[in-house]
């Protein structure tokens, strides 16, 4: 082989492996590429715990879209379930000789402002349940001013969107320092005896806990809020039961009236 061959076949060789060089990282490189976007996709479409930054970005676009169509969904909802609440907070209709019931500031009998419904018993326990369905707003003890009383505060938001709220209170108006000492250890014992919590759902006829009593004129206090957002709005709550006028509401209201206005006012449920 002559010189001039053994030139041209070396320059040949280098050339050739120099090509293949080249082209070698081309075929690494999309395949990388599309691995990372398959991880990406499938992350965001299982709604998985971002694994990188890129999954982390794309999943919350869904889950905006999700969330903005939720609430629309939620209130077409809720307009087709109207209110509808069981007569009494009490598991057991026997354990109340007494209801208060609402009244507006302009009531035309003189009954004094109650945005709500009480129920008044002479037991020492008595079985607390839900007179329609919800999600558990809050459950706390709180301390009523100016007296410095305890009682057990609860709500929750029906699906229908009103908002319905309970105090549990071992007795009711001023109370000395005897009795304010007793309300506390019985609001911590209301409190321990509670099933729920803040974000439960729960449904109507469910046993909640017990009202601890130190007298005749313990009781829970029902009210229902049109809403929990703009100005108050209270509604009567005995508008919203259908058993109303087959119970014994407004003849226990009726002995309440009796007893605090020795019978010069005969009110109703709700005294507009």
């Amino acid at each position: 082989m002559s010189h001039k061959k053994i030139i041209a076949l070396g320059l040949f060789l280098i050339f050739a492996i120099s090509a293949c060089a080249s082209e070698e990282p081309q075929s690494v490189a999309p395949k990388a590429s599309i691995q990372e976007t398959n991880d990406v996709e499938q992350g965001a479409a299982n709604n998985e715990e971002p694994s990188s930054t890129a999954t982390a970005t794309t999943a919350p676009v869904e889950n905006q879209s999700t969330t903005t169509m939720q609430p629309k969904n939620d209130q077409n909802s809720d307009q087709s379930q109207p209110l509808t609440l069981l007569a009494t907070a009490f598991v057991d209709v026997a354990d109340y000789w007494g209801v208060q019931p609402f009244a507006t500031r302009t009531n035309q009998l003189g009954v004094q402002f109650h945005n709500g419904i009480d129920y008044f018993t002479n037991q020492e326990q008595v079985g607390v349940q839900a007179v329609s369905d919800g999600r558990v707003m809050f459950v706390d003890i709180y301390e009523r001013q100016p007296d410095g009383a305890f009682q057990i505060n609860l709500a929750w938001q029906a699906p229908s969107g009103e908002i319905i709220s309970y105090s549990l209170e071992p007795s009711a108006g001023p109370a000395d320092a005897a009795k304010i000492a007793e309300q506390k250890v019985l609001a911590q014992k209301m409190m321990e005896s509670m099933t729920i919590q803040v974000g439960d759902q729960i449904v109507q006829g469910q046993f909640l806990g017990y009202l601890y009593g130190q007298d005749d004129w313990a009781h829970v206090h029902m009210s229902v809020k049109a809403s929990d957002r703009g100005p108050e709005q209270w509604l009567c709550p005995a508008d919203f039961m259908p058993t109303a006028g087959d119970s014994d509401l407004l003849a226990k209201s009726s002995i309440w009236a009796d007893r605090l206005y020795k019978g010069s006012k005969q009110p109703e449920l709700c005294n507009y």
